[in-house]
């Protein structure tokens, strides 16, 4: 190979083109040792130009990329210009990914070697993997990926990237104080559960906001309560950056971990922050999702699961349980008493802190796999898995406890009662809309109990129940069907034996049920509020019925009409009185309006109704007088003309003394007010003696005359003879 020195001179004139080249240049000869390496190659392959002349550009190659590149060089060898993509090992062992052109060189028109021109393409290479494989992570997002899947891509896709690198995303607490991991597919199991076990040993501001560089894991403090375990693993450094959404609230920290004490290279660094970015998008994403999904089921109050995602749980639990029939659960349903009134008289604002207190204490009484849901309003109900009717007792009593103690509300004492409603599974139905009604129906028997209790469903109660239901709906129709009447009880003056008034009642003769008595329609009138209408139609049926008799001719001197709580305190009561008389052209003399002892607990309200219906000129009675709540020094303060002496105590009036006493003493206080007393339920003549000594001024009751209809008044105001 004498040659050799023979071609040096024209390899000596590349050298000075290579000298002042920043691109990475070399020159080869027939059999691919190098012959010429600039500084710029030696920068890029990590080997002196001493080390690399003695070297074969094949020995660079890796071997995924050998084949290729020899491929390249026999085309060189044949005189062909080439640009090769290959990959070398760099001294130190990373890999380095180059763009290659090259040409041949000749001398006396043959291939004398090969003159060649590298760039390092592993920063671009390494991105555009990383864009491709980030759309591959964008797609998981879009299409619903499972969370944790799409951070292990992440990780791995750092990892693929990087050399000796494990990589794990953990997760900021609440309070930005603490994480969990969320991710670390490549960190054992070991260092992972004994990770989760150490509490944070450095600042965790710092760590979290600005990111912690460690790049000797055995001396750095930021380790220390961690080096020992890293350390076991091989985990001999570590850089973390923190991960922020788009309003710079801390969401994890991106941590890498590296087999050997460094830091991150420049391309490292670059792909970390991209890795960092997409690890942004895909936690916001699933925690937006999180929080659609919450809201969805979740009520934004209380934060309690909500009505949707109660149906969905215990159409679930009914399936699970009908397959194993000895297995029972329970549903407890129930609202909080006088919660409206609270709400207006406290303000909305106080009235959802108290809901919140309330939905808190309900989920510290749940245990196990029991579940509270708020239900709308102040309803909640309560899912009781796998439990026996005492267990259900034991919660139900427990619940009354929590809720019975005061609720301290920015300043107010508040006091609450629950009536609560519980229907089980499988006695009490086999789906959901039967336990829900039978728990409603269950609360509704609670409450007519009186309140701050519970009651289990009760088959007979529930019938009671559908039956009164039923009533209220035939009630809604009976005035357009013209079901009402009005039957007349006379009321005797014991002075003269005389009629001096009659009293309205109304009667319902419904055209299938018969007539059905008052005591069984009244109270629902008065509970769903028809009692308005009713009441309406009395008043101006009674008036037009007194001034036909009078008109007739009969002596019937003033007709008495009872009106309910909701009348007496409804806004336009005087005002409809007073059109009613106008309309029937009757004396307001003639009208006598009954109220109970009951409404004028409300001394100044009832004491403003009863002078504004004095100033019509109607004469007010007061209904039952004894059994309700006033005191006999109010009575001075109202405009009455009648007391009239409850039939209880009319009963026994002549067998009791204690009852004789009530009613003398009720005789003896009106006569001193100046006020007429009228007996009622006078059954008997020993009733009647007793009531007329005692001077009595008037009695009614089936002695005389039962409630009979106005063709029936006609005849007994002609018979009648006392």
């Amino acid at each position: 190979m004498e040659a050799v020195l023979e071609y040096d001179s024209p390899f000596e004139t590349y050298k000075r083109l290579f000298d002042f080249n920043d691109d990475a240049c070399y020159a080869l000869d027939l059999n691919g040792n190098f012959k010429l390496f600039n500084d710029a190659a030696v920068e890029l392959t990590g080997y002196t130009k001493a080390e690399a002349l003695t070297m074969s550009l094949f020995t660079l190659f890796t071997d995924d990329f050998l084949e290729n590149s020899l491929k390249g060089f026999e085309r060189l060898m044949q005189g062909k210009q080439e640009r090769i993509f290959s990959c070398i090992t760099h001294k130190n062992g990373s890999k380095v990914d180059l763009d290659i052109t090259a040409i041949p060189i000749y001398h006396q028109e043959q291939v004398f070697g090969i003159v060649g021109v590298a760039r390092d393409i592993t920063e671009k290479n390494k991105l555009k993997t990383f864009l491709n494989r980030q759309n591959h992570v964008l797609e998981m997002i879009a299409t619903g990926a499972p969370f944790i899947t799409v951070l292990d891509k992440i990780n791995y896709l750092v990892e693929d990237l990087s050399e000796g690198v494990t990589c794990s995303i953990l997760l900021a607490d609440q309070n930005k104080t603490g994480f969990i991991i969320g991710s670390a597919p490549s960190l054992t199991h070991e260092y992972r559960t004994s990770f989760n076990e150490i509490a944070i040993g450095y600042n965790p501001e710092q760590a979290f906001k600005k990111g912690v560089s460690s790049s000797n894991s055995s001396d750095d403090f930021w380790w220390e309560n961690h080096k020992d375990k890293a350390l076991v693993h091989g985990l001999k450094a570590c850089w973390s950056a923190p991960v922020f959404d788009n309003q710079d609230e801390l969401l994890a920290i991106f941590v890498c971990y590296y087999d050997e004490e460094r830091t991150p290279t420049k391309l490292e660094k670059l792909i970390i922050e991209k890795a960092v970015h997409l690890t942004s998008l895909g936690i916001q994403h699933y925690y937006a999702e999180e929080k659609i999904n919450f809201m969805a089921f979740h009520d934004d109050l209380t934060g309690l699961p909500n009505r949707r995602l109660f149906d969905e749980n215990v159409n679930i639990a009914i399936k699970l349980y009908k397959k194993e029939p000895k297995k029972m659960f329970g549903l407890m349903y129930f609202d909080l008493d006088r919660f409206k009134q609270i709400n207006e008289s406290l303000g909305q604002n106080i009235g959802d802190l108290l809901l919140k207190e309330v939905a808190h204490r309900l989920q510290g009484c749940m245990e196990g796999n029991n579940v509270v849901y708020r239900w709308g309003g102040d309803e909640f109900i309560l899912f009781l898995d796998d439990i026996s009717k005492e267990e259900v007792d034991t919660i139900a009593n427990k619940i009354l406890e929590v809720l019975s103690k005061p609720f301290f509300i920015k300043g107010q004492e508040i006091y609450l009662t629950p009536g609560i409603g519980i229907s089980l599974f499988p006695p009490d139905g086999d789906n959901l809309d039967e336990l829900l009604r039978k728990a409603d129906s269950a609360m509704y028997q609670a409450k007519k109990q009186g309140r701050n209790t519970y009651q289990f469903f009760n088959p007979l109660l529930d019938h009671q129940t559908r039956e009164k239901l039923d009533l209220e709906n035939q009630l809604r129709k009976a005035l357009v069907k013209k079901e009402f009447s009005l039957h007349y009880q006379p009321i005797i003056d014991l002075s003269t034996n005389q009629i001096s008034a009659v009293e309205a009642l109304i009667r319902w003769n419904h055209t299938k049920r018969g007539n059905i008595p008052p005591d069984q329609f009244i109270p629902i009138a008065e509970e769903t509020g028809m009692i308005l209408t009713i009441g309406e139609w009395v008043l101006r049926t009674a008036c037009t019925q007194m001034k036909e008799w009078q008109e007739a001719g009969l002596q019937v001197p003033t007709i008495s009409v009872n009106i309910s709580i909701r009348q007496f305190y409804q806004p336009n009561l005087v005002t409809m009185i007073s059109q009613i008389l106008t309309e029937t052209n009757l004396n307001p003399s003639c009208l006598t309006i009954e109220i109970t002892e009951s409404m004028t607990m409300d001394v100044e309200a009832a004491t403003d109704v009863l002078y504004d219906l004095k100033k019509l000129g109607v004469n007010i009675s007061i209904d039952d007088f004894g059994t309700g709540y006033s005191s006999f020094s109010y009575l001075r303060k109202f405009p009455i003309d009648h007391l009239k002496i409850d039939k209880t105590f009319i009963r026994d009036i002549a067998k009791s003394k204690e009852d004789e006493n009530i009613a003398t003493s009720i005789l003896l206080m009106a006569q001193k007010l100046g006020l007429k007393v009228i007996a009622e339920g006078v059954e008997t003549n020993e009733q009647l003696g007793v009531l007329r000594e005692n001077q009595c001024n008037k009695a009614q009751g089936f002695l005389f005359s039962k409630p009979i209809s106005s063709d029936d008044l006609r005849e007994l105001l002609t018979n009648l003879s006392i």
